[in-house]
């Protein structure tokens, strides 16, 4: 089952991936150069990838930033996120197609997509493993930290969207006494029916994570939101967005802070043949799913809403095909376990 992984540009320092001469050219030409390119041409085969002597993967790069597909028309962005999986289901021949980072959030998580009649292949966010590895680790977390969920407080930034939904419904259902941060209060309608019991708060103020022991954020906003001073002495950040919600010098200023990248997984048999700007063996955990889903020849659609019972499913596919959570790390760079001891 042949998959594509759709991506793009994080930030624009990304613009130098593209360019042969990248690091020599200035960021406003390469950009400027990008802007006139036709939305045609706005997207490009980066690679094409074994997945364990079994199927084939291809990565296909939208030349967009982050801020780009949140700031653009939303039906530019779409048309363009159009072509490139129309590009990859007609003359790649793929039959599923992984939409990653901000192209999921950008397609009504993938189900603008599927009201295409020219769209034939099978379309998955990726966000269900997201979800489950980000859980996973908040769980880790807070074992490293000696936490106990009766005397702590958990807060999720992005609750309403659909990682924070999963992450949300499934602390909740334990219980956990939950902060649940959104930008606006409107936003929880679709929530509320879902939540049980009364040991939670609803908030559209970010700085109200200050009461939190331990934060998971999973937002699809352009630049980071969370800066120290939202930050509890000794708190725990599972950073799941991409990119960052994090600000990038949080341990220089907070070095009581532990901020993780969440929705990490050790790729150990996995080499998609182009450098994702993470550490060595490491993949991201939406992909992950995509690959997971080739794996197994399971042709259906894993859009909108993560389905509780899939999430336990790829966990199932996870063990199954040997993919696990990854040393945790911030911005990068391991961090050492005696860190949480000293919490």
């Amino acid at each position: 089952m042949k998959i594509a992984i759709l991506g793009h540009l994080l930030t624009r320092k990304d613009y130098r991936k593209l360019f042969p001469f990248g690091k020599y050219l200035p960021l406003w030409l390469m950009e400027f150069i990008l802007n006139i390119i036709p939305d045609s041409k706005k997207f490009s085969l980066i690679s094409h990838f074994n997945i364990l002597d079994k199927e084939e993967g291809f990565l296909v790069g939208i030349a967009l930033t982050s801020k780009q597909i949140m700031e653009m028309p939303k039906e530019k962005v779409r048309n363009i996120i159009l072509k490139s999986i129309l590009y990859a289901q007609n003359e790649l021949g793929c039959e599923l197609v992984m939409l990653g980072a901000l192209t999921a959030p950008a397609t009504g998580a993938g189900m603008w997509l599927r009201e295409k009649p020219e769209v034939k292949l099978n379309i998955t966010t990726g966000n269900t493993f997201t979800a489950a590895i980000a859980i996973e680790g908040a769980k880790k977390a807070m074992d490293l930290a000696g936490m106990n969920k009766d005397n702590i407080k958990m807060a999720i930034v992005g609750a309403a969207g659909v990682i924070g939904e999963a992450v949300t419904k499934y602390f909740n259902e334990k219980d956990y006494n939950l902060i649940l941060s959104e930008r606006e209060l409107e936003r929880f309608e679709r929530l509320k029916p879902y939540l049980k019991g009364n040991n939670y708060v609803l908030t559209d103020k970010i700085s109200d994570i200050i009461e939190a022991d331990i934060i998971v954020t999973a937002t699809s906003h352009p630049e980071a939101l969370i800066v120290p001073e939202y930050l509890k002495k000794n708190a725990i950040v599972v950073d799941v967005a991409e990119p960052s919600d994090v600000v990038e010098d949080i341990e220089e200023r907070r070095p009581d802070v532990i901020s993780i990248d969440g929705g990490r997984v050790k790729w150990d048999r996995i080499d998609v043949k182009f450098n994702l700007g993470l550490p060595k063996n490491v993949g991201f955990a939406c992909m992950t799913e995509g690959i997971m889903q080739a794996l197994e020849e399971d042709k259906n659609d894993y859009i909108g809403s993560v389905d509780m019972n899939h999430l336990e499913e790829t966990v199932k596919w996870a063990s199954k095909w040997g993919f696990s959570i990854a040393d945790f790390t911030c911005f990068n760079k391991l961090i050492s376990l005696e860190r949480f001891n000293k919490k």
